[in-house]
């Protein structure tokens, strides 16, 4: 169960207490005042802050806001009472002032804990920012009607797909669009507009800080990040003018602060015999020569895709020049890479010779827009094995499991992305699949970030985009996160304390796994060797493991931030979008790496896995005239379906990766649950659902 702390930071202030902007920041600053000089607050049996006075003079409400700012990175978890008022009561009062304004009214702030990031000087008005506006589809309602219809296998339309000039047809707001180019002429003259998504979603416009604090309302400082050598321009909120307000839901690359992954990544076997995380990668010293060695040295626990196919069901690899292999190449798939991470061709090679996997299909490299080969290297992953452990991964798994359907790999440079990653994912996801005419059927996202880091504007852009590949058949998998239920954050340190996050901001779900729009995926294990399917969990030492640890723990909970599906109506009784909706196997995964053969941990293995499963349906329905698989969720959670799960009732997701610290979760139990949702699948029954299914 959630912590008590957690119960407390969540809950809802009273947004009807204020009766104007200005009395409510005025009401704001003197409550942060009193807790800081000792005052006592009434707070009523609805959690409503009771506030004493205005502030006298506009003087004190200057110093006072002053203070507030001061406060943002209260230390949390401390024994001393005051300062836990006041990491809490930050939280909560900034909390209530975007609630009461909110983002309808334009109004959009940072998140009040900017791990990380601390701000600097201000700008100078004359250096150029890139904002990006985000314009509402023609009708929001309109578009999430036929989504939901369209997906809903009691529907008479289901799995009706729409082509692309449909779905821009009942989404493009050309109004909109051209409102907001007015307006930047006549107010931001010196802004230029950069590019404009083929929908116009989303316009990219470069402009002097200068112009964006006038016409926005705000102020743009420096942030620098205290671990890592980067800078951003950011402001701490701002405001849309009113002639904007009805088309544009905010802006991305204003309010947005990116949280840095962890230096040490989960879930890689590093030396032989030496599961240590913390020491660097050598291309001389770690792994095996051959499969046989690393299968000897790991044990029966080891997973190959040979041991994929008999776990789950599924049916022998189709030969080479056969109708079957033809018409599985019909079918698309595709994996998302970042971190800088490539994937070595002669490792996929060496990888599928070992396991008679076909050759004959070569992975198409996608960046944005553009296609090229700098993210694939033999040299660069023997030189930088760590920098090709995801990416192999991924590739090698998704094609070993379908590996007759057409593959790409779309990576993103971490030299575009530093300091504002999830904003670049989603100008990237945007240009390379939502604008394309023909956008791959399975799309495999191994990456996420904590969703309390994910603006409002950034999570219902995603939300749209998700939705129109829905409406064209495309299904997006996403790894539900390798660090428990209280995310990567749980391994990072605020003022020397763990677990700082849970009090103030609670569990945190990984995004973009807790979208409505896609299939969160968690991970399992013990069926390798031939023990019960337990969850994947950095303090299991049980049989099922051979008594090691795995390295990661299953990511899972409830979303703050996206309601529940229909879907999951009467599956668990929060209000919210839980996570994962099933989970395969994420431990102990043989792979190539550099040359050498080791083993490693993830849902990035599930994830891909699944995906190459759903392309081998995809195939059939293609090749049987029928639409394909799209989005999968709302036939995962039907009646009819439930027998094709086997469900996994042991275990939690309380750790973070690599053991600790363990910041509290959930555990999994009978049914759906917030560590494996629906349990792990038999391919055959699954197919047989589908293929069953209306259309």
């Amino acid at each position: 169960q959630a912590t008590l702390a957690q119960d407390l930071a969540l809950f809802s202030v009273s947004e009807s207490f204020f009766s104007t902007t200005q009395v409510e920041e005025a009401a704001v600053a003197n409550s942060m005042f009193c807790l800081l000089v000792g005052c006592v607050l009434a707070v009523d049996v609805g959690f409503a802050w009771s506030v004493a006075t205005p502030l006298e003079t506009s003087e004190d409400a200057r110093e006072l806001g002053e203070v507030l700012e001061a406060v943002d990175e209260c230390r949390a978890g401390s024994s001393d009472s005051g300062q836990q008022s006041c990491g809490f009561s930050v939280v909560q009062l900034r909390g209530q002032r975007r609630s009461h304004l909110g983002t309808e009214s334009g109004y959009e702030a940072a998140p009040a804990h900017k791990v990380g990031w601390m701000q600097s000087e201000r700008c100078a008005g004359t250096e150029l920012h890139e904002l990006a506006f985000v314009v509402c589809p023609k009708s929001l309602a309109q578009l999430q009607e036929v989504a939901l219809d369209r997906t809903n296998p009691s529907s008479p339309n289901y799995r009706k797909w729409l082509s692309r000039t449909e779905v821009s047809d009942l989404t493009r707001n050309e109004q909109g669009l051209l409102e907001l180019r007015a307006h930047l002429r006549a107010h931001a003259p010196e802004a230029g507009i950069l590019h404009a998504s083929r929908d116009g979603d989303l316009l990219r416009v470069l402009a002097p800080v200068a112009t964006w604090e006038s016409l926005l309302s705000t102020e743009f400082f420096v942030y620098k990040h205290e671990e890592h050598n980067s800078t951003i321009l950011r402001s701490n909120n701002y405001l849309l003018p009113g002639a904007l307000k009805e088309h544009v839901s905010g802006v991305l690359q204003a309010i947005n602060f990116e949280q840095f992954i962890p230096t040490t990544m989960p879930g890689i076997d590093l030396n032989t015999g030496s599961r240590d995380t913390q020491q660097p990668f050598s291309s001389a010293s770690f792994g095996w020569d051959n499969f046989t060695e690393l299968q000897a040295s790991v044990g029966p626990s080891l997973v190959s895709p040979t041991k994929l196919h008999k776990i789950y069901n599924m049916p022998a690899v189709a030969e080479r020049g056969s109708d079957l292999a033809n018409i599985q190449a019909k079918s698309s798939q595709v994996v998302y890479g970042a971190l800088n991470q490539h994937w070595s061709p002669s490792d996929r090679t060496r990888f599928e010779e070992a396991f008679g996997i076909p050759q004959d299909n070569y992975v198409k490299q996608l960046k944005g827009q553009t296609e090229g080969f700098s993210m694939s290297g033999d040299a660069f992953c023997r030189q930088n094995p760590s920098d090709c452990r995801e990416a192999n991964l991924d590739v090698q798994y998704m094609k070993a499991m379908s590996p007759w359907t057409q593959i790409g790999y779309w990576y993103m440079p971490e030299s575009d992305v530093d300091g504002h990653h999830y904003v670049t994912f989603l100008k990237d996801f945007m240009a390379r699949f939502v604008d394309d005419d023909h956008p791959p059927q399975i799309i495999s996202i191994s990456y996420g970030r904590p969703e309390y880091v994910v603006s409002k504007v950034a999570l219902d852009l995603f939300e749209t985009l998700a939705m129109k590949l829905a409406l064209q058949g495309t299904t997006i998998l996403v790894a539900s996160g390798d660090d428990g239920a209280a995310s990567f954050l749980a391994r990072k340190k605020l003022h020397g304390e763990e677990c700082w996050s849970v009090p103030l901001i609670g569990l945190q779900v990984s995004w973009p796994s807790s979208s409505h729009w896609v299939t969160s995926v968690g991970a399992t294990v013990g069926p390798a060797s031939g023990q019960p399917e337990v969850v994947c969990q950095s303090n299991y030492t049980g049989p099922s493991t051979d008594g090691e640890a795995p390295l990661i723990t299953s990511g899972g909970g409830y979303s703050h931030k996206v309601p529940k599906p229909a879907w999951q109506e009467g599956i668990h009784n929060e209000s919210s979008r839980g996570v994962p909706d099933l989970s395969l196997l994420g431990h102990n995964f043989a792979m190539v790496i550099g040359g050498r053969w080791r083993s490693v941990d993830g849902t990035s293995a599930s994830a891909p896995v699944l995906g190459g499963m759903l392309s081998l349906i995809n195939s059939e329905l293609i090749a049987a005239g029928r639409p394909t698989v799209g989005f999968l969720n709302p036939l995962l959670y039907a009646t009819s379906s439930k027998s094709i799960f086997s469900d996994v009732t042991e275990g939690d997701n309380r750790c973070a990766s690599l053991g600790a610290p363990c910041c509290g979760g959930y555990d999994a139990g009978p049914g759906w649950d917030p560590v494996t949702g629906l349990g792990s699948i038999d391919w055959q029954k699954l197919r047989d659902a589908i293929m069953a299914s209306q259309f």
